[in-house]
């Protein structure tokens, strides 16, 4: 089942059955924020849906988010993932899952944020798995995604160049994937346009969408930060950690 634990060491083409897209092997860079920070709308999602909201609790339902998604993913056959953040307990969870975690540097020229954090997960990635040659950024707070809907749009995505798929309401961005050669190496280090309006902003740094039509993939496109975003995502049905951490609220 897609919400289940899963092998850790599958890769793409024995998850799919045939050998990944163009015989690349993918890398997928998540970002997640210091916990004490991540989420401010989510504070008022806890507070509206259970009375209250204190960073410990936060901080549960961020990570419970977080494993959901980095299970998604293995389950999607991609066994190469890195996380970066700032967070040393963020770090340790996504080492306790098999995956490699990276503290944040800020960049002298462009400073800290997510897209910086993606940027240089990528090049971290590019460096470590030098024949993964198609890149996957993806938001860690998609507690209903499923290894089904991940590989679907792994298997579409190499079609472009770069692409991305958007959320529910179709402003914002929860994945972009790009394709580089090995004459053009760093080409998506800077290709990250997360943020307020980064569906727009991807297009116009030449990101074909996938699916413009929103038809497709719900429980891959709902990324959580409000009391609407968490009931959307367990209308579709949650990931077990998200599901045991709300049971523990």
């Amino acid at each position: 089942m897609d919400h289940s634990a899963v092998d850790l060491s599958v890769d793409l083409s024995a998850a799919s059955g045939s050998p990944a897209a163009g015989g690349a092997t993918v890398a997928a860079v998540l970002a997640v924020k210091s916990l004490h920070r991540a989420k401010s709308r989510l504070a008022a999602t806890l507070a509206t849906a259970f009375g209250h909201d204190d960073p410990t609790t936060r901080s549960s339902l961020v990570l419970a988010m977080f494993l959901d998604t980095v299970e998604a993913l293995r389950g999607a056959g991609v066994s190469r993932v890195v996380v970066v953040s700032p967070d040393d307990d963020v770090l340790a969870a996504a080492q306790r899952a098999g995956t490699h975690g990276l503290p944040e540097v800020v960049s002298p020229t462009a400073g800290s944020g997510l897209n910086v954090a993606f940027g240089h997960g990528a090049r971290w990635a590019r460096e470590t798995w030098p024949d993964s040659t198609r890149v996957v950024f993806v938001q860690a707070d998609l507690p209903a995604a499923t290894s089904g809907s991940l590989r679907e749009v792994l298997h579409e995505a190499p079609a472009h160049r770069l692409s991305f798929l958007t959320d529910r309401d179709g402003s914002g961005t929860v994945l972009l994937h790009g394709t580089f050669t090995p004459d053009d190496p760093g080409a998506f280090d800077d290709a990250p346009r997360f943020g307020p309006g980064s569906a727009a902003a991807h297009r116009a740094a030449g990101a074909v969408e996938l699916d413009p039509a929103h038809t497709r993939w719900t429980d891959l496109r709902t990324d959580v930060d409000t009391a609407t975003d968490l009931d959307a995502a367990r209308s579709l049905g949650l990931g077990p950690h998200t599901a045991d951490a709300l049971r523990r609220l």
